[in-house]
């Protein structure tokens, strides 16, 4: 009979300290295969996310949203950090950035029976000043099209814009290879075949990480508690093992 109230007491300490853990209200939005409500525990990203925080002593709120939306919730402190976000000058100038949690790489995306012979290869985007290509509002690449001046179009998102090559309205949309490669997959698996990507990188590879806020309550201690967290998950091989179950096959040829 003794141990069953030692045992009550062990339980209610557990729950005290379950409860002591604060909650962190955490931006993103829907990028699958990275970050999704449809995906198992939201994705990748999330999942590394969300074990970086629990390890750190934080529970997370996960609050989905457009990503100029998500961008402007951390700038007025209303959540600690959006992800994953690409460091950028513009974007260090107002936030602070964890490590990369993952890396990806951007490619130009096309169809091929309206691109039979699309461009293999190229040394500088201004060599891409002839062709169409899609854009959406909040990526990273939007100032470095406009620096070269191409020619650009706005799409909903990336599914528009896939489908927007596909009826020859456009000649080539940025994404990451993952996100490409999977959006084709899922939305529109009868013509996986007619799609390619141009195997010139659009950039090196891309570091997607946590964007932090600094006008969020506590944002520094939070930010160097899960900068902590995320150094040990990287050093006990936790980031690697989580990409690895998400994304165990490799990828489909060019």
């Amino acid at each position: 009979m003794r141990r069953l109230p030692l045992l009550i007491c062990a339980l209610l300490f557990r729950c005290g300290l379950a409860a002591a853990e604060p909650t962190v209200e955490l931006a993103t939005g829907e990028w699958p295969p990275f970050v999704s409500q449809t995906l198992p525990q939201d994705g990748a990203f999330s999942q590394m996310v969300r074990q970086a925080f629990q390890r750190a002593g934080y529970q997370i709120h996960l609050n989905y949203m457009s990503w100029p939306q998500a961008e402007a919730m951390i700038r007025m402190g209303k959540a600690a950090a959006a992800f994953p976000y690409r460091p950028t000058p513009e974007r260090e100038a107002e936030f602070d950035f964890s490590a990369p949690l993952m890396r990806s790489t951007s490619y130009l995306f096309y169809h091929k029976p309206h691109m039979p012979h699309p461009p293999l290869q190229f040394k500088s985007l201004d060599e891409l000043r002839g062709y169409r290509i899609a854009i959406q509002l909040g990526y990273w690449y939007i100032p470095l099209f406009q620096q070269h001046k191409l020619n650009t179009l706005q799409t909903n998102d990336e599914i528009n814009a896939l489908r927007q090559l596909q009826l020859g309205h456009l000649d080539l949309a940025p994404m990451t290879l993952e996100r490409g490669l999977f959006q084709i997959h899922s939305s529109m698996p009868e013509h996986e075949k007619e799609f390619g990507y141009i195997p010139t990188p659009l950039d090196k590879e891309t570091p997607l990480a946590l964007m932090f806020s600094r006008a969020y309550p506590q944002a520094a201690r939070i930010r160097d508690d899960v900068t902590r967290a995320l150094e040990q998950m990287e050093k006990d091989g936790t980031l690697k093992a989580i990409y690895q179950r998400n994304f165990p096959g490799a990828m489909p040829p060019r």
